[in-house]
């Protein structure tokens, strides 16, 4: 049980309430429900999205596309860029995005417009401009007021025959349409009317059109490149005759009879080149040679690298000499010591071997420089020799150089010439027989099928458009819409937990005889099993063992909270416990009049006193027969006219004081007090009477047509006292959906309810 302080909430807690509910995750249980909720508002939206759909295709008049196919083929007319490593033809894409421009273009527009006549065309002249339309109809209105100015502004706006022109000129481009095939060569070029037969002449007659004006152009640029080649050509001509004459004059000038220096010169000044060389070489070897062996001389290197030396029979006996002579002086100087005499005669044995080996270096130097002044004598005498033969050829070298330059010139020209002549040759061929850069691959041909309005592709989207305007008119409404319409809301913006939802129920028997007892009637029923799970959420927020109150109470009348009461109490006294209703509906005594009236026939009697230790009333023991065979239960209902009876006659407002007395008396006597109050928004009594209570049950029947605040507002009004609620019972709830039937039972006493 929730006990707490019932009060208006107000706008800052409903914004905090809101925005923590935002917070949650939609799953997929809300998104089917919230389809659920406002199926008839997407069904009628997609209806209407379909309906306006079919009346679109009804009223468009059907339009036809007809394509034509070109390809540009540059390899033929050799008009591209090649790569010089593979060979093949290059074809950019901004070069197709432009022919694809030119097949858009204005002028190949004008020439399709004269070749079919279309300034003629009703299609193309009917298909106004929005200026237009305004245009005429502001002629018209100023026609019916003024005659006269109307036909003068209809003069003065009829267009001159360029007008005209420009107009059908974007009505015909505005039917054209030209796109690349992928990523080939190919172009498709379609032209949409109205008229299958004349949107295949139109679009043949662009691709010819189009080709033919590609094939004058080309025809244009090889005439005038003709014309400029030729020009070209004899200005060359002219240029290589020249050249040509001036060589012939400087050969005769010269008396040059051949191309080139003479043999025997050349021959001559090759051979003195490379004895040069030769004697420069050895002049070279032989000044190393002398520097090592000064170098040697003045001790700065030894002896023996020195290859005379080492070939020197003499310098190697001397050598051996010395080395034995060195080894004697160690040994002599280990035995007798360094001033002995056999010593010092070592000493000038060695001295005497190293003057000798001197004495040859010396000579050996004097061979290499006299070798040194033979080599120098020779290079000077060849250097001379060179220097005489330079001279006397010089003059016709200078000679011969500046010929083979005009002969060089001479032959540049001519070539050039030749190469001119070919590509004169080449053009004039081209013009004589032009070929273009594009071909027709396939022909326009009357289309079978419309291109507009696709039934398949309507349909479709306008189902889908209306299907999201449903969307959004329903989530306008669940955005505006403050009903509650479910218990998750109730329970998220108010803090009141839902105890069950009673379904939607017709009872067998007319009148309240059957309803005040269908729980037992029709124990397997929708609303059986509802009432069965708010009596075990009673059940579970009290202790056991202890008598409990509960009362029913609803916000506005009709919402079945007295049928619910009775009903409860049929569950509660099945179960064998003792169990009393108590009418506190001053306003509508309903239990009351049900009880007096139609008695054990509806399960009800009037209460008569305590009970007795069986657990019995004498009410009930007067009705046992019947009971038993109606085998339903009777439950003892106090009656308002009892309370008021029970109450002070001098107080007017007696009748609280007297329920709450005896509410205190039925707690010895009885298990469960079930209470029937009055609604609470209009009735203080009940305000007063549910403090006397463990415990209340809110009633919603007409939850659709209340909203949260409504309902905020009414719970207001009990002000700052605390009230134990016990949650809220959705009651007359429809839990039948579109996709399922009514279900029906068959009841043991041959009637049936519907759920």
């Amino acid at each position: 049980m929730v006990v707490q302080e019932i009060r208006k909430l107000t706008g800052t807690e409903m914004a905090s309430k809101e925005s923590g509910r935002q917070q949650d995750y939609i799953s997929f249980r809300d998104i089917w429900a919230f389809l659920q909720r406002h199926f008839l508002i997407l069904a009628l939206a997609s209806a209407a999205g379909v309906a306006l759909g079919a009346l679109y295709i009804a009223n468009t008049e059907p339009t036809y596309t007809s394509i034509a196919r070109i390809v540009i083929d540059r390899e033929q007319a050799r008009i591209a860029s090649q790569d010089a490593s593979t060979g093949t033809i290059i074809i950019e894409t901004a070069e197709i995005a432009s022919e694809v421009e030119i097949v858009k273009s204005e002028a190949i527009a004008r020439s399709v417009i004269k070749q079919l006549n279309l300034t003629e065309d009703p299609e193309i002249q009917t298909s106004s401009s929005w200026r237009s339309a305004v245009r005429g109809a502001v002629v018209t209105m100023l026609s019916v007021f003024d005659p006269a100015t109307g036909e003068d502004a209809e003069a003065a706006g009829k267009p001159n025959e360029e007008e005209i022109m420009r107009r059908t000129m974007a009505g015909f481009l505005g039917r054209v349409s030209v796109r690349r095939v992928g990523q080939s060569y190919v172009l498709e070029i379609g032209y949409t009317s109205t008229d299958p037969v004349k949107a295949a002449r139109a679009a043949n007659a662009i691709a010819n059109t189009y080709m033919q004006s590609s094939l004058d152009a080309k025809s244009q640029i090889i005439a005038r490149g003709a014309q400029w080649i030729e020009d070209r050509l004899v200005e060359i001509g002219r240029q290589a005759q020249e050249a040509a004459l001036s060589a012939e004059e400087y050969r005769n000038s010269n008396d040059i009879a051949q191309v080139g220096p003479s043999g025997l010169d050349q021959q001559q000044l090759a051979e003195i080149s490379s004895q040069l060389l030769s004697a420069q070489a050895a002049t070279a070897g032989e000044a190393a040679r002398l520097a090592t062996i000064n170098r040697m001389l003045a001790g700065e290197l030894p002896d023996s690298y020195v290859g005379e030396a080492l070939s020197n029979t003499e310098i190697n006996r001397l050598r051996a000499d010395l080395g034995a002579a060195r080894t004697r002086l160690e040994a002599l100087q280990t035995r007798y010591g360094a001033d002995s005499e056999p010593t010092l005669a070592a000493k000038s044995e060695i001295a005497r071997l190293e003057t000798q080996i001197n004495t040859e270096l010396v000579r050996i130097q004097g061979v290499y420089r006299s070798n040194l002044d033979t080599a120098q004598a020779r290079e000077e005498l060849l250097k001379e020799q060179l220097d005489a033969i330079k001279g006397s050829v010089t003059e016709k070298n200078l000679a011969r150089v500046q010929l083979t330059e005009l002969e060089s010139r001479a032959t540049t020209y001519r070539r050039m010439y030749e190469s001119v002549l070919q590509q004169l040759i080449t053009t004039l061929q081209k013009q004589s027989f032009p070929i273009g850069d594009a071909r027709m691959v396939t022909a326009a041909t009357p289309p079978l099928a419309k291109n507009w309005p696709k039934t398949t592709l309507i349909i479709p989207m306008a189902l889908m458009l209306g299907f999201a305007g449903g969307l959004g008119l329903a989530g306008l409404r669940d955005v505006l819409d403050r009903r509650i319409s479910s218990g998750e809301r109730l329970s998220r913006e108010l803090g009141l937990p839902t105890l069950g939802h009673v379904p939607f129920t017709r009872f067998q028997a007319p009148g309240a005889k059957g309803a005040l007892r269908f729980v037992l009637d029709a124990p397997y029923s929708g609303f059986s099993e509802a009432l069965r799970g708010v009596k075990s959420s009673i059940d579970a927020a009290f202790p056991s063992g202890g008598p409990i109150v509960v009362g029913l109470t609803s916000v506005g009348g009709g919402e079945g909270k007295s049928t619910i009461a009775a009903n409860l109490g049929q569950l509660y006294a099945n179960e064998g416990l003792r169990v009393v209703l108590v009418d506190a509906n001053f306003k509508n005594p309903f239990l009351s009049i049900q009880a007096v009236n139609t008695g054990p026939k509806a399960g009800l009697s009037v209460y008569r006193g305590t009970v007795d230790a069986d657990g019995a009333t004498e009410e009930k023991h007067k009705g046992e027969k019947r009971a038993q065979l109606e085998e339903v239960p009777i439950l003892p209902v106090l009656t308002v006219e009892q309370i008021r009876k029970a109450a002070h006659p001098g107080h007017r407002f007696g009748h609280l004081p007297a329920l709450k007395k005896k509410l205190e008396e039925l707690r010895q006597d009885y298990d469960v007090i079930i209470v029937d109050l009055s609604t609470f928004a209009s009735s203080a009594d009940t305000r007063a009477a549910s403090a006397y209570l463990d415990g209340i049950l809110l009633m919603l029947g007409n939850r659709r047509k209340m909203t949260v605040e409504w309902l905020a507002s009414a719970l207001a009004t009990f002000g700052k006292s605390r009230v134990g609620i016990l949650g809220v019972v959705f009651n007359k709830r429809k839990t039948r959906q579109w996709w399922r039937p009514i279900a029906r039972n068959t009841l043991d006493t041959g009637g049936r309810h519907a759920v």
